[in-house]
C-alpha cells in the first residue's frame, strides 16, 4: 500500500502506480504565516516533534499524496527494515520510529467511535490481522497518523480521530477553499494543527523528476515487454541519459507547457504523454486534456463547463497585458453559461471544485475586492479553445483573431480539439479541418474575403454574451497578414501531426521559407518562422551537400588599416583560387546526421539545451577538433555518393577565405567593411542590440540561419556577422603579413605548402564573425576573435564549411 504511488491520469499509460522508492523528489515544506520569509524545511523535519500536528494544504495534482505516503514508508521501513535506504530520514529522530497509520477522509463511513473508524480501514486494506497491534500504538502515542483529503464534511471525525489518540504526530491533507474561515486548514487550526505548504519547486527538482519517472516508466516497460507485451510505444534514440537530458530540455520550450511543469502531477502527465510516443511540445494538448481531466476527476458537471469563463479571462489577459481577472458575479454568469441548466448551489459547487483542483485561484483587485483568474496559462487556453473549436463559424474565429500573435496558441489548440474531437464525417471533422488550412493561406493571399451570408444574419441572443463575437460581413472584416496567416497554420500543422497532410505541409514550409528571406517581415516573425521550420522540417538541409556558395578565383583585399584594433592590418592583396563556402554556419539538423552516421562521438554541450537546439538553429558548443571531424566525415560521405569535385575536400575556412566570402563579391572592385556596405544597419545582424526587445530584456540567444537577410553579403552568404563565432582553420601564427619580421608563416604558406618543411604548430585557433551577445563595437567583417585552443567550446561558437583544396600537411 504504501510502496507506491498512485497518480492520476497514468492509467492508460501502464504506470498508474510508480514505486515511491524510485520516483520521490524531496519537496520544501514552509510554514503558511511566514510562508515568503521561512526557509524551507523537510516534511520529516517538521514532523520530528513529539504530538507535532501539521495540515499540508496543496491544490490537486501539488504531490501531497506522494509527500506523505514517503513519510509513511520511511516510517514502516525503519521497523521492517525495507525499503532499503528509505528510512534514513530519521537518522536525527528518537527512536524508536512511529508506525504509519495511512486513512482515507474520503473513505470514512459513520461509526459509534473513532477506533471503529479506524479499524474499518485497517479492514477494507486487507489489514485486519494487524489491528491490535495498531490499536495498541494508537494508545502508547508510538503511531503517526496520516489523513488525506480532509474536507469540511470530514472536519469532525478527523478531530475525533486525534482527541482520541492525543499523544501521537498527526499530518493531514487537504486542498484550499474558496472561504478561509470554512477551509479544512482553517479549521484544522482550531485544533492545533500547524498549517504547511510546499515551497515552489526549482528548475533542478524537475529536472530530478522527469529523470526518476521517465527510468521509472522504462523500466516498467521493459518488463512489460519482456513479459511478452507488444511494444507500447515508439522508442526513442540515445542511452536513457541522452532521453532524459532531451525531454528535460524539450519540458522548456514553451512557455504554457514550462509554467504546468512545475506541477508535480502535470510533469508525471508529461513524461508519460512524451514516452507514449507524442513528442512534446508540439503534443503539450495531450498534456493539457489529460491534465485537466485527472484534476477534476469524475465530478459532474465536466471540466468543458469552464470554457466560456476560460475565453474571457483569455480576453482579459490578452487585453490589460496583465493577469486577467474576473469578479465572482462575472465568473457565475459565465460558467451559467456553460451549464445553462445548472441552479445556484451547482454553480458555487463548480467555482469550489476549481478552486480545489487549481484550475481557479484567487487575487485581490485593483478595489481590494477577490477577484478570479486560471494561473495556468497552458490549461486556460486550452479550456478557452474549447469555447472556440465549438463556435458554429469557425472560420470566422479563424478571421477574427489570426492577425493577433497572442491568440496563435488559443486557436492551435481549438484546431487541435476539432481534429481530434469531432468525426471526421460530420461535417465539421477533419476534412472541414483541413479546409482551415486553405481557407486560412487563401485568405492571406487574396485579401478580404465575403463572409457566410448565415454569419452576416445571424442575431446575438439576449442572454449573456456570447463567448464568440466576430466582425460581421463589410464592418470590419479584414484580410489576415501572411506572415501571421503562415505562422499560425504552421504552428497548427505541428500539433496535429505534420507529417500526415504532405501537400499542406510543402505549401506551409515554402512560406515559411518566403518569410525567413523577406527583409519587410518584422524581425519577430522571421525568427519565428525560422524556429517552426526546425521543427516541421527545413528543406535547405534535407540533402548532405549543405547549401553552398561559389567564391571566384582572383585577388581580394585581406585586412584593414582603419579598425581600432592593430592585428586587423595591415590591409594587403591576396590572390585566392575558386572554393565554394557554405551559405550557412552549420545547423544542428546537420550535425545530427554525422552524430548519427558517428555515434561514438560525443554531442556537443547545450545539445538538449531549447535555448541553441532547435535544428535550424547553428550547433553550438563545439570545439575545434569536432568542426575538424564533422568536415572529414562530410567529405568521405560526399565523396561515397560521387558529389566531391576532384581535388577537393570538406574543411573549415581560412581566414582569408572566410573574409573574402564577407567583404567582397563577383563584380567587387573595393572592399566593404560589413558583408551589406560601409555603415551599420540597425538589425542586419543577430547581435546584441538586436536581441533586445521593447521590454529591454533579449528575446533569443541564437537564431535560425538566414533569418537576417539584410545581413547577406554580395556572394549569397548568411550569418557572418552575428549569431555565432565561427571557427577557423587560421592558428594565431598563421596571419597573412602579421609578424613576418619574426618569421611567421602566412595562410597562404598554410595553403600552398611550406617551403621549409616546418612543422605548423596549431595550439590556438582564429574565430571570426562575431556571435549574438557582441557588441556592435566587435561585429565587423576584419574582427579577429579570441585565440582560443582547439579544446575550448562555448555556447556561442559555431562553425561553417568550406569545399576547396587541401591544405598542405593535412
Amino acid at each position: 500500500m504504501l510502496r507506491s504511488a498512485p497518480i492520476a491520469g497514468l492509467a492508460a499509460s501502464g504506470s498508474g502506480h510508480l514505486p515511491l522508492t524510485e520516483i520521490y523528489v524531496e519537496r520544501g515544506i514552509v510554514p503558511a504565516r511566514n510562508r515568503s520569509s521561512s526557509a524551507p524545511s523537510s516534511l520529516a523535519d517538521l514532523a520530528r516533534a513529539p504530538r507535532a500536528r501539521l495540515a499540508l494544504e496543496g491544490s490537486a495534482g501539488s504531490g501531497k499524496s506522494v509527500a506523505v505516503r514517503w513519510l509513511a514508508l520511511a516510517c514502516a521501513a525503519a521497523v521492517a527494515g525495507e525499503p532499503e535506504g528509505a528510512a534514513t530520514i530519521f537518522a536525527d529522530w528518537m527512536p524508536p520510529a512511529p508506525l504509519p497509520v495511512l486513512l482515507e477522509a474520503s473513505a470514512f463511513v459513520a461509526a459509534a467511535d473513532p477506533w471503529s473508524l479506524i479499524e474499518a480501514q485497517l479492514s477494507a486494506s486487507g489489514l485486519a490481522a494487524f489491528a491490535g497491534s495498531v490499536h495498541q500504538s494508537l494508545l502508547n502515542g508510538e503511531a503517526l497518523i496520516v489523513i488525506e483529503d480532509v474536507t469540511p464534511r470530514s472536519i469532525a471525525m478527523v478531530t475525533q480521530i486525534v482527541a482520541a489518540f492525543p499523544a501521537n504526530r498527526s499530518i493531514c491533507t487537504c486542498r484550499p477553499h474558496t472561504s478561509t474561515n470554512s477551509s479544512p486548514a482553517h479549521l484544522l487550526q482550531a485544533h492545533g494543527f500547524q498549517l504547511v505548504h510546499f515551497a515552489p519547486l526549482e528548475r533542478a527538482q524537475v529536472d530530478t523528476l522527469v529523470e526518476r519517472l521517465l527510468t521509472a516508466m522504462n523500466r516498467r516497460r521493459a518488463v512489460r515487454e519482456m513479459s511478452g507485451a507488444a511494444p507500447s510505444a515508439m522508442l526513442r534514440s540515445g542511452t536513457i541519459a541522452e532521453q532524459i537530458a532531451d525531454l528535460q530540455g524539450r519540458l522548456f520550450i514553451d512557455d504554457g507547457l514550462r509554467a504546468l511543469t512545475f506541477e508535480p502531477l502535470a510533469a508525471a502527465i508529461a513524461v508519460a504523454v512524451d514516452a507514449g510516443g507524442h513528442t512534446l511540445p508540439a503534443a503539450r494538448a495531450r498534456v493539457y486534456q489529460q491534465v485537466i481531466a485527472a484534476l477534476w476527476g469524475d465530478d459532474a458537471p465536466p471540466p468543458t463547463v469552464l470554457a466560456p469563463l476560460a475565453l474571457a479571462l483569455q480576453r482579459a489577459a490578452h487585453d490589460d497585458g496583465r493577469l486577467g481577472a474576473l469578479m465572482r458575479p462575472d465568473v457565475e454568469r459565465l460558467i451559467r453559461e456553460g451549464a445553462p441548466d445548472a441552479d445556484e448551489s451547482q454553480i458555487a459547487a463548480v467555482i469550489e471544485h476549481a478552486f480545489e483542483t487549481g484550475l481557479l485561484d484567487i487575487t485581490t483587485s485593483e478595489t481590494l475586492q477577490p477577484a478570479y483568474h486560471m494561473p495556468q496559462m497552458g490549461l486556460r487556453a486550452f479550456l478557452a479553445a474549447r469555447a472556440l473549436a465549438h463556435a458554429e463559424d469557425f472560420d470566422a474565429i479563424i478571421a477574427r483573431y489570426a492577425n493577433d500573435p497572442a491568440w496563435r496558441e488559443t486557436l492551435t489548440l481549438a484546431v487541435w480539439q476539432r481534429m481530434n474531437a469531432l468525426p471526421a464525417d460530420d461535417g465539421q471533422g477533419q476534412g472541414a479541418d483541413l479546409s482551415i488550412f486553405r481557407h486560412l493561406l487563401d485568405r492571406s493571399e487574396h485579401g478580404k474575403q465575403d463572409r457566410d451570408e448565415r454569419s452576416a444574419k445571424k442575431k446575438p441572443s439576449r442572454r449573456a454574451p456570447k463567448p464568440i463575437t466576430v466582425p460581421q460581413h463589410g464592418a470590419g472584416a479584414s484580410a489576415i497578414a501572411p506572415a501571421q496567416a503562415t505562422l499560425l497554420a504552421a504552428a497548427c500543422l505541428e500539433a496535429i501531426e505534420a507529417q500526415r497532410y504532405p501537400d499542406i505541409l510543402h505549401d506551409v514550409q515554402q512560406r515559411l521559407l518566403a518569410m525567413v528571406a523577406d527583409p519587410a517581415v518584422a524581425v519577430e516573425d522571421r525568427v519565428l518562422a525560422g524556429l517552426m521550420l526546425g521543427r516541421l522540417g527545413d528543406p535547405r538541409f534535407e540533402s548532405l551537400l549543405p547549401p553552398l556558395a561559389q567564391i571566384d578565383a582572383g585577388v581580394f583585399v585581406y585586412g584593414t588599416n582603419d579598425a581600432p584594433y592593430s592585428e586587423e592590418g595591415p590591409a594587403q592583396r591576396i590572390d585566392l583560387p575558386a572554393y565554394q563556402i557554405g551559405v550557412y554556419p552549420v545547423t544542428n539538423a546537420e550535425y545530427a546526421r554525422f552524430l548519427a552516421a558517428r555515434p561514438g562521438h560525443p554531442k556537443p554541450h547545450y545539445w538538449y539545451d531549447p535555448r541553441f537546439n532547435n535544428p535550424s538553429q547553428p550547433v553550438v558548443g563545439v570545439t575545434w577538433h569536432d568542426a575538424v571531424a564533422y568536415a572529414a566525415w562530410l567529405t568521405r560521405a560526399l565523396a561515397a555518393e560521387g558529389r566531391l569535385p576532384t581535388g577537393m575536400v570538406v574543411r573549415l575556412p581560412l581566414e582569408t577565405e572566410w573574409e573574402k566570402a564577407a567583404v567582397w563579391g563577383p563584380r567587387a572592385r573595393v572592399k566593404r567593411r560589413f558583408p551589406w556596405g560601409d555603415q551599420w544597419v540597425a538589425g542586419a545582424a543577430n547581435v546584441a542590440e538586436t536581441r533586445v526587445g521593447p521590454d529591454g530584456k533579449s528575446r533569443w540567444a541564437t537564431t535560425p540561419v538566414g533569418c537576417f537577410p539584410g545581413g547577406i553579403s554580395l556572394y549569397g552568404v548568411h550569418d557572418l556577422i552575428g549569431n555565432v563565432w565561427e571557427w577557423t582553420a587560421s592558428s594565431t601564427e598563421a596571419a597573412p603579413g602579421r609578424g613576418a619580421a619574426t618569421g611567421q608563416r602566412t595562410a597562404l604558406s598554410r595553403l600552398y605548402g611550406d617551403p621549409s618543411g616546418a612543422p605548423m604548430q596549431r595550439h590556438h585557433y582564429v574565430l571570426r564573425g562575431s556571435s549574438f551577445n557582441s557588441t556592435t563595437a566587435h561585429a565587423r567583417a576584419t574582427y579577429r576573435g579570441s585565440h582560443l585552443p582547439p579544446d575550448y567550446w562555448r555556447y556561442n561558437i559555431g562553425f561553417r564549411i568550406v569545399i576547396a583544396r587541401p591544405i598542405a600537411g593535412e
